[in-house]
């Protein structure tokens, strides 16, 4: 063992040093305007003592000028975790990583860097990039990303009516995502204030589809009273057929709970109404009313 210990300082002491020498040549190839240079020193640096807060905000500052505005927000957000004092700093850089990002169309790192503005100053304006982040975010499919975006987008829209139609884009990502019980707040509040007209009809299907949702959810945990508001409300005017269709199922699957077979099978037979020969819903209603010896209309 006595021999073991003086290779393992020995070993430590070259990392050591061999990351010093790495920051200290990126600070030379920074100094001279060798950016890339710089940044692959201090990414040589990182690697051999985990970053260290003064060599994380270097890698940012030469990740800016190379342009790899990914690796520059990457590095601002991990500055503000390695050291809290340094918070406002770390979010100075993200900011103009998030401008610069904007500006060279890459919607990867202005969604990262605005991630980190989030973590590192939550109170701090977002910018109009912010509607772009959230919006683009939607269109890749990191519903992660845009229901935690659209908000603040919503907020920072330049009107009312462009704010409501952020948030009926938010009300449909949470729907990807399951929360039915927020998305429906959330469409209520757009279809109360009437704000922007174009998207008015959508809230209406989307609330209904939240309801018909809940309204299932309610049924399989044995909320018989609860579920059958939610359908009641999935047949409201502006759900969509199928929609409509299937609230009117569950409907029927509430009054056979209740054992009113007659409204059962009423229901049954609505949501057969308007459908089409095989498709799920007509196939399900039917094998319901073949349950109870009744055949579809």
């Amino acid at each position: 063992m006595s021999r073991v210990a003086p290779i393992v300082v020995a070993v430590l002491f070259a990392c050591t040093r061999s990351a010093a020498n790495h920051e200290e040549l990126g600070d030379r190839a920074y100094a001279a305007g060798a950016y890339a240079d710089a940044l692959a020193e201090y990414q040589l640096g990182r690697l051999a003592n985990s970053g260290s807060a003064p060599l994380l905000a270097k890698l940012g500052a030469a990740a800016m000028h190379a342009e790899d505005y990914d690796l520059a927000a990457d590095s601002y957000r991990n500055l503000a975790r390695r050291d809290r004092s340094r918070a406002e700093e770390a979010a100075d850089g993200l900011d103009r990583v998030a401008r610069a990002a904007l500006a060279a169309n890459d919607r990867t790192a202005l969604a990262s860097a605005l991630t980190g503005l989030r973590e590192v100053a939550p109170r701090r304006p977002l910018g109009r990039y912010v509607v772009l982040a959230a919006l683009d975010a939607m269109d890749r499919g990191d519903t992660a990303e845009a229901t935690a975006l659209l908000p603040v987008a919503a907020a920072s829209a330049v009107d009312a009516g462009r704010s409501d139609s952020l948030l009926f884009v938010y009300g449909m990502a949470l729907v990807r995502v399951h929360d039915c019980s927020t998305a429906v707040r959330v469409f209520e509040g757009v279809l109360r204030r009437q704000r922007a007209p174009t998207v008015v009809e959508p809230s209406r299907e989307g609330l209904g589809l939240c309801a018909l949702v809940e309204g299932n959810r309610a049924l399989q945990a044995g909320r018989p009273a609860d579920a059958e508001a939610w359908f009641r409300r999935a047949t409201a005017p502006g759900a969509s057929p199928d929609v409509a269709r299937g609230a009117f199922l569950g409907l029927g699957d509430v009054r056979l709970s209740q054992g009113d077979i007659a409204g059962a099978i009423e229901s049954y037979q609505q949501a057969l109404a308007g459908g089409t020969p095989g498709d799920t819903i007509s196939q399900r209603a039917q094998e319901k009313l073949n349950a109870l010896g009744k055949a579809g209309p």
